[in-house]
């Protein structure tokens, strides 16, 4: 990685031109060991740039190439520029390599790619703004280039040959970093920019997050994180998203080097952690590293490669689970596997039956949307549970069935009212429906019909009474709900 040092060669081309709008840019290749990229200007740019290292840093006023007016879109004008251009780089870098000046530094994009002067752009940014965005409370976005460097110069001191001041002190970073309460990390697995950098490919700590509570990694290379034990004893909510992780022990004991968990083994414990969100990653597995997370209450495994559940009896915690988007095609014994779970979301895989569900009594809300469920009958398995409120099955083909809303709001009995379908609360219309079908089913049964079914309205407290059919219209009814 690119940090300039005693020994460090710096290299600057212009081995090209280009024109953009009528205006000749000059393009300039830097590179900083196996670090390049490169940078286009054009000629007032480099004058601008020569003005201040003049009147700052008492640079030759002559070295600049003149300015002209007439005759400057020649090609032949363009082609001498370059090489005056490119000589004039070079003949100040060596002349301040030693100790290379904020304007100069700048203009080349050293604060954007190389590591020493990127901190000191960041010790800038945070002397600065430091107290507001630490009082505005909201999420710090860091790359990995940026983390990077501040793991890079916590193991080696400041380059000799590089200047610095009061407000490019690595203090204000360190101080910073470590009162950030909520961290996004935004990796990338493209060349940054004009660069050779791969943001990914760079490793770097969390040793100096001390106040951690929200981590959230975003389209980051987890296998390049290391010392999360700075943050395991903090952070309340961890989220990972669109990552390179296959499975569950690749965060939560990714500075393991066994990568097993051991009952019992607190160093390795999330004990603050509540939330969980590992959605848009190759998960195969639930892995038993998920109980070094014992108080988590809300999980989510949406949109990963599942296609079973395993070691989630051990979250007595958790309340709300997400596995929508993976790759079930079945369920079993549900309740052996899930515990006391609330909310449910198993949209967008597909499933064909609802019967590993029916005994999960603590369920209030489910979404089985978008799955494969062709049968009305398979309401059944749920429409017993005696919590459930919320109900989701819209996008199978069951809910292209005629009248659909009705057929399944019968199936729970009394609780029609109290039922929430598709997000939609039962209308009049539909209860009264509903007890007409009711009455049917029970006059098949051979049982009394219900009497009554309480409107879901939180205004009135009216009810349906319900009025016997007669034969010939029990008789058609009973024909259409077949």
């Amino acid at each position: 990685m690119a940090s300039l040092g005693p020994d460090q060669h710096v290299e600057a081309t212009i081995e090209s031109t280009e024109q953009s709008e009528g205006i000749t840019l000059y393009v300039i290749s830097i590179s900083v060991g196996t670090v390049k990229w490169t940078v286009k200007k054009r000629y007032n740019a480099f004058a601008e740039l020569h003005d201040k290292l003049v009147s700052n840093h008492g640079l030759a006023r002559d070295l600049l190439p003149p300015k002209k007016i007439i005759g400057n879109k020649d090609p032949a004008f363009i082609e001498k520029r370059r090489i005056d251009l490119q000589l004039y780089l070079q003949t100040i870098l060596n002349f301040m390599h030693r100790a290379l000046p904020r304007e100069l530094a700048e203009f080349l994009d050293f604060h954007i790619y190389e590591l020493t002067h990127l901190l000191q752009s960041m010790a800038r940014h945070f002397f600065h703004e430091a107290d507001k965005l630490l009082a505005d409370g909201e999420p710090v976005i860091l790359t990995p280039l940026q983390l990077h460097a501040i793991s890079f110069r916590l193991k080696n001191p400041l380059p000799t040959n590089v200047a610095s001041e009061q407000e490019t002190d690595f203090s204000h970073v360190a101080d910073f970093v470590s009162q950030i309460k909520h961290l996004v990390i935004k990796g990338s697995n493209e060349c940054l920019r004009t660069s050779n950098i791969i943001e990914n490919s760079l490793s770097y700590t969390l040793n100096t997050f001390k106040s951690l509570e929200t981590l959230s990694v975003k389209n980051a290379s987890i296998s390049q994180i290391g010392h999360l034990g700075a943050v395991r004893r903090t952070t309340r909510e961890l989220k990972v998203d669109d990552s390179d992780m296959k499975q569950i022990h690749e965060i939560l004991l990714c500075d393991s080097i066994y990568k097993e968990t051991v009952e019992g083994s607190d160093p390795y414990k999330w004990l603050q952690l509540t939330s969980v969100d590992f959605s848009c990653n190759s998960i195969t597995k639930i892995d038993d590293s998920i109980t070094l997370a014992p108080k988590v209450e809300r999980l989510d495994l949406s949109r990963n490669k599942l296609t079973s559940v395993e070691n989630l009896t051990k979250l007595p915690n958790l309340v709300s689970l997400s596995l929508a988007n993976n790759l079930f095609t079945s369920l079993e014994n549900m309740h052996t596997k899930l515990g006391n779970v609330v909310e449910l979301d198993l949209s967008q895989n597909n499933l064909t039956s609802l019967e590993g569900l029916n005994k999960l009594y603590s369920l209030a809300t489910l979404n089985v949307s978008t799955n494969n469920i062709c049968e009305i009958s398979e309401v059944s398995h749920v429409s017993r549970l005696p919590c459930l409120e919320i109900l989701i099955i819209t996008g199978n083909p069951v809910a292209t069935v005629l009248d659909y809303r009705t057929k399944v709001l019968e199936l729970f009995g009394q609780r029609a009212s109290e039922i929430c379908l598709d997000n939609e609360r039962p209308t009049q219309r539909e209860l009264d429906t509903v007890a007409v079908l009711q009455a049917i089913r029970a006059s098949r049964e051979g049982r009394l019909p219900t009497l009554s079914i309480t409107n879901p309205m939180p205004t009135t407290t009216t009810t349906l009474s319900f009025i016997p059919p007669d034969v010939a219209t029990a008789a058609s009814e009973s024909s259409v709900t077949k």
